[in-house]
């Protein structure tokens, strides 16, 4: 929603008088700095989020913990007035307690998860619940608008109510047929990529080779009990998952003939390990997670390390051992085939006992780390890598965010060939912001600086840091001032990568829009620029601030989800002042 405030000596404070007759993210309601609204399941936190109005409030706790407290059928219908406010006020203080006894014990979505199954007992008129007609908060902005809730969860029956009608109903109308145009194209989209998925699948289960390829070049004339472990391992690996999706993806030629084409990826690759030969591999142990074509393997091998074990799930391994034969190196690099974490439980990697000086892997994602692959590298880095000495290589990665304007590609639609075609760039707009987009983002095209929001020491950073939320604060670049006041029309990621082991020659690469494109090219996460973006004036010298916040999807940890709660405001004479905010919700899906 877009908001404005005077005289706030608070960045992150809000208030709760919003005009009743306006919710939404696209219109501007007057804001007067009053008591803040806190989410159900953040008030606790020292650094909780506040926001200006319930509605936010709600939507917070929907995105960043899956709690609907209007959803959740645990809240008193709206039809009744009186019985929902009394129940209402149980309910919140309910939460809230709950949320503070067993904020240290859970956390995000797991916390909202225990809060929806604490409330599946929940009962109206429970003798046991006038403790929570006293307030859990104090000055709590929820039990204050108890008639906005209502409305809310009035607007929220109407709406579930609207589309049980619309699904029975046989009539059409312009609304209703572009809604299912869109549904049916998402379904169309589903069943193609079904299709291609059971056509990997059956390509799996068809491939002689896949108990040979189970194993190591010097275990493949093993007994009976390793062909059989071998096969149940085959059996497995036929259930259609999304891992199954994901390692057969890289069965195909074109995404690896994509990733060594990118010479910025490659040479970074390649100048990284050949200029560090003495200082890092030579007579060294090296393993290659994901080693795709084996290009990294034989970088190391000619910067002289004494072994490199070639890990890869995907049957282009087959053409990985006969690429290391091919180029002279079969005598160093051992190419296998399987999931990382599955070889180490099965102590099947050629080791020896040993453990590994080097682990070098290009494991980057979209957005740094959409499909999920870190992890896998990580297992192999705390169960295998030498203590002290060893190092991830690279290892360090860094997250950026910038803004874009792209008023051109917009009015473009307003002067085709000498035609207005308007109602085009409507249709653009639903659908960019539908989901994050993959893009190449040009310069000419950014309008604010490039802020670093976060950085990864891949040696030591932990599972659980890869589900992230930071702050952040954008300005307005100081190379372009033609232009005074401008859109934001989108967020752009990025990510930066780092060879820097100490005492080595440092290298770097990054998929900044400032940078020579690779195939990651960068991720936009896109306002609605018809209808409601952020503005930034210059002269006023306005700024964005929020929290960016990055989480590996429920259904599917390769995909990730992204949310950033964001305001615009200005320093003024009594602090800072707040001219509009708002929450943006994007996903990149697998």
């Amino acid at each position: 929603m877009s908001s404005t405030r005077k005289n706030n000596d608070d960045p992150w404070s809000s208030s709760s008088d919003e005009d009743d007759d306006d919710d939404s993210d696209d219109e501007n309601v007057e804001l007067d700095a009053e008591t803040p609204f806190y989410s159900i399941c953040t008030y606790c936190n020292s650094d909780a989020p506040k926001f200006d109005t319930l509605a936010l409030a709600l939507e917070y706790d929907v995105t960043n913990y899956g709690f609907d407290l209007l959803g959740s059928g645990a809240l008193v219908s709206s039809n009744d007035e009186d019985d929902f406010f009394e129940g209402a006020i149980v309910l919140i203080n309910k939460c809230r307690q709950f949320v503070k006894d067993n904020q240290v014990k859970f956390s995000g979505i797991e916390l909202g998860q225990e809060l929806n199954n604490y409330l599946k007992g929940h009962k109206v008129d429970d003798d046991g619940d006038a403790q929570y007609y006293k307030p859990v908060l104090d000055d709590d902005s929820m039990l204050m608008c108890i008639d906005e809730l209502c409305e809310l969860k009035r607007q929220t029956e109407q709406e579930s109510q609207a589309d049980t009608s619309a699904a029975g109903n046989n009539k059409s109308d312009p609304e209703s047929d572009d809604k299912m145009e869109k549904l049916q194209a998402k379904i169309s989209m589903l069943e193609e990529q079904l299709s291609r998925a059971k056509g990997y699948i059956a390509a799996l289960a068809n491939d002689d080779d896949d108990d040979d390829n189970s194993m190591s070049d010097d275990s493949r004339s093993g007994d009976d009990g390793d062909k059989k472990q071998a096969s149940s391992a085959k059996q497995t690996n036929k259930k259609p998952d999304n891992d199954t999706y994901y390692f057969s993806s890289y069965s195909h030629t074109g995404i690896h003939e994509t990733m060594l084409r990118d010479t910025v990826r490659t040479a970074a690759y390649e100048e990284a390990i050949l200029s560090n030969a003495d200082s890092l591999f030579r007579d060294k142990v090296v393993l290659d997670i994901g080693c795709g074509t084996g290009v990294l393997s034989l970088f190391c091998a000619k910067a002289g390390a004494k072994q490199v074990i070639a890990v890869d799930n995907s049957d282009i391994i087959k053409q990985a051992r006969e690429i290391v034969e091919l180029n002279g190196y079969s005598h160093v690099v051992t190419c296998v085939r399987g999931k990382c974490e599955d070889l180490i439980a099965n102590n099947a990697l050629p080791l020896n006992g040993k453990t590994v000086d080097i682990i070098v892997s290009e494991w980057m994602g979209y957005a740094l780390f959409f499909e999920t692959m870190l992890p896998s590298v990580m297992v192999a880095r705390d169960a295998l890598m030498t203590p002290e000495t060893g190092s991830m290589f690279p290892n360090v990665a860094k997250i950026f965010i910038e803004g874009c304007n792209e008023t051109e590609r917009l009015d473009y639609w307003n002067d085709v060939h000498g035609l207005n075609m308007a109602p085009m760039k409507e249709r653009m707009v639903s659908e960019l912001t539908q989901d994050a987009h993959v893009e190449i983002v040009s310069d000419e095209n950014i309008v604010t600086d490039r802020k670093e929001i976060i950085t990864f020491d891949l040696n030591t950073c932990k599972d659980a840091d890869l589900d992230f939320e930071v702050p952040f604060d954008l300005h307005l670049r100081d190379d372009d001032k033609s232009r005074n006041e401008l859109q934001i029309h989108s967020l752009v990621i990025s990510f930066d990568i780092d060879f820097a082991v100490p005492n080595t020659k440092s290298v770097q690469f990054s998929t900044g829009c400032q940078s020579t494109p690779t195939h990651w090219k960068q991720t936009q996460l896109w306002f609605d620029p018809v209808h409601n973006c952020p503005v930034l004036n210059r002269e006023a010298g306005d700024s964005m601030k929020g929290v960016f916040r990055m989480k590996r999807n429920v259904k599917n940890h390769r995909a990730i989800d992204m949310s950033v709660v964001w305001e615009v405001g200005r320093e003024a004479g009594s602090g800072w002042e707040r001219i509009s905010d708002g929450v943006l919700k994007r996903s990149l899906i697998a």
